[in-house]
């Protein structure tokens, strides 16, 4: 007998299979048709970042999430923690490894997942039913929609839709040609970065029409870059993102002080843009939040172009 059929076996022994809601129906997505509560009554996130803070701001509290989670320290529940009320949230495990002993132990009628978690699908599926969401690969607007079918909240996800492409449409409305204005997001890390755009950064950039740097367009994301690199994606906006929680921003400290980055620009002009990312998920209230600080940072202000700058000088 394999492992998985092992655990599932004493799984089931432990907890019991859990009975099936009176009402059901069946959802169907690009992962596949599922069986689902009509009104799930315990619903497991297996991603804090995206899925539970979705959950939370249509206004369902997910009975357990994983999670980051120190030694000796309490859940984190990142993008969560300082906009809701996350007492009653059961700690889950990490979402790369969930607890399947502490999902089981709490019974849902609903659990669900991201693309990588389909592998667990087959042993978590004896628990409850599970519904992988297509974040990564159909994008926050589309996977909220699902999200919220599920849950029986559209009425919420159709309010923060239209709260969403009003803003899209002020943006339109004070930048024009919003392209020619170049954006690059990142990541930095002590030694390095990575071009990261966390929270609905990416998809809200993508949606306002802005543009990016040649060198941006052609490179690898969720790499790390040297120090030296950073140059080649200079841009007229720099935005990178920070966790406070995890204490990130004072470890990047020297590689801010370093004379690549205040040659930058972006540095130089003051239009490199430092989000706190725990303020934002993967969610539509990101979205909305991204949307908000980029027409205040770039459509409501002054601001200056490298392409114009660049043109002086060959001038």
């Amino acid at each position: 007998m394999s492992w998985n059929k092992t655990l599932l076996l004493l799984l089931v022994m432990a907890f019991g299979v859990v009975a099936q809601a009176a009402e059901t129906r069946v959802f169907k997505n690009r992962f596949g048709e599922v069986k689902v509560p009509k009104n799930p009554r315990c619903v497991v996130s297996l991603h804090d970042f995206s899925l539970t803070v979705q959950l939370m701001e249509l206004g369902v509290k997910p009975c357990g999430s994983t999670g980051r989670k120190k030694l000796m320290s309490e859940p984190l529940f990142r993008g969560v923690e300082h906009r809701f009320d996350v007492s009653g949230i059961q700690y889950v495990g990490g979402h790369k490894s969930p607890d399947l002993e502490a999902i089981a132990a709490l019974k849902p009628d609903l659990i669900l997942g991201l693309s990588y978690h389909r592998e667990l699908k087959p042993i978590l599926s004896a628990i409850a039913p599970v519904v992988i969401l297509p974040v990564q690969e159909e994008g926050i607007k589309k996977y909220a929609g699902q999200l919220a079918d599920l849950v029986g909240r559209r009425g919420s996800y159709q309010d923060q839709l239209k709260q969403y492409r009003w803003m899209l449409e002020e943006f339109h409305r004070l930048v024009p040609n919003p392209d020619s204005i170049t954006v690059t997001t990142l990541e930095i890390y002590e030694d390095n970065f990575q071009l990261i755009g966390r929270g609905g950064i990416d998809e809200a950039i993508r949606d306002l029409g802005l543009g990016h740097p040649k060198a941006y367009k052609k490179a690898r994301f969720h790499v790390p870059y040297s120090l030296e690199r950073v140059g080649d994606f200079d841009a007229d906006f720099i935005i990178d993102t920070y966790e406070p929680l995890l204490n990130t921003r004072q470890q990047t400290a020297s590689f801010r002080e370093s004379a690549q980055w205040r040659q930058l620009f972006a540095v130089r002009h003051g239009q490199f843009l430092y989000f706190n990312r725990s303020r934002y998920g993967e969610s539509m209230g990101g979205l909305l939040g991204t949307a908000s600080l980029l027409l205040s940072h770039i459509a409501e202000r002054d601001r200056v172009s490298r392409a114009e700058e660049i043109r002086a000088k060959v001038r």
